[in-house]
């Protein structure tokens, strides 16, 4: 009897060390860092920037109409006087104010009627 469980086991031990060796054989870990996929993750990675960079820069470009279209307040001009102080033409109805604003203030410069053209163009 003994040599008859000698035997199983032997046969046993064969087929365990051959599913053992057919599973290595089979599976092959990928390669963590190659040429290829460092390739793929950069080249992903720029297309991914320049397409927020194009969706950006479209944004910019095309000035949807806002809401609102109907306010009655409007920034006609403005320029900066200084680094913190800017001078601001504003609409509002028939108005056109001339505002200095520095940090934490504003203060009304001027008061002129509403031009039928741009500003500095006067009708």
């Amino acid at each position: 009897m003994t040599r008859w469980f000698i035997l199983w086991m032997g046969c046993c031990m064969g087929q365990a060390a051959w599913a053992a060796d057919a599973a290595k054989a089979s599976y092959v870990p990928p390669s963590v860092l190659s040429l290829e996929s460092i390739f793929q993750v950069v080249f992903s990675l720029l297309l991914v920037l320049g397409v927020v960079a194009l969706v950006a820069w479209l944004l910019k470009r095309v000035q949807l109409p806002q809401q609102g279209a109907g306010r009655q307040l409007k920034v006609v001009s403005s320029i900066a006087v200084g680094q913190r102080e800017r001078v601001v033409l504003v609409e509002i109805q028939d108005t056109w104010l001339v505002l200095g604003v520095a940090a934490g203030q504003v203060r009304t410069l001027h008061t002129l009627p509403k031009q039928g053209g741009a500003p500095g163009h006067a009708v």
